[in-house]
């Protein structure tokens, strides 16, 4: 079965059952805050009906919707939460908590594996992302350099 989201399709149907043996399903209506920037996080969501704003600052970033991943981060690092996501009418989401993928990983699970390196992959591409817009406002600076450097990454 395809959940629409590239993390959890890219695992078995065996894996995407023991993975997700460990998830709760949650339901939040329009207006909802789902993560809220600053606060404490320890899960992943992915969203399996409905669509989030997402805010950093104040600044819209995105229109998330089915198969998207929220807060994957909180899986690999404890910090604060990095931006607010809000509820767009009706949402549900699946969500996993750290403990029970780092539990999965411990024991050697190839689902917990290849769900932390999905995660990676995604926060190496985006780095690699944020790279590439540092580099281009060296190489070819144009007025505020600062300003389009916070408005680019803050507008995913």
């Amino acid at each position: 079965m395809e959940t629409g989201s590239a993390l959890l399709d890219a695992l078995s149907a065996e894996e995407r059952a023991r993975l997700l043996a460990g998830a709760d399903m949650r339901t939040f209506s329009d207006g909802d805050v789902l993560i809220e920037e600053g606060a404490d996080g320890s899960s992943i969501l992915f969203i399996s009906e409905g669509e989030v704003q997402v805010t950093r600052a104040g600044a819209n970033l995105a229109v998330l919707t089915v198969g998207a991943a929220i807060g994957e981060m909180a899986l690999l690092d404890p910090a604060p939460r990095s931006a607010t996501v809000v509820a767009k009418g009706a949402v549900e989401v699946i969500e996993l908590d750290r403990a029970t993928v780092w539990g999965m990983l411990a024991a050697g699970d190839s689902a917990a594996v290849k769900i932390l390196q999905g995660i990676t992959a995604t926060v190496c591409a985006r780095l690699g992302d944020v790279n590439q817009k540092v580099q281009e406002e060296v190489v070819r600076p144009r007025g505020n350099v600062f300003k389009r450097l916070f408005s680019s990454v803050f507008k995913r």
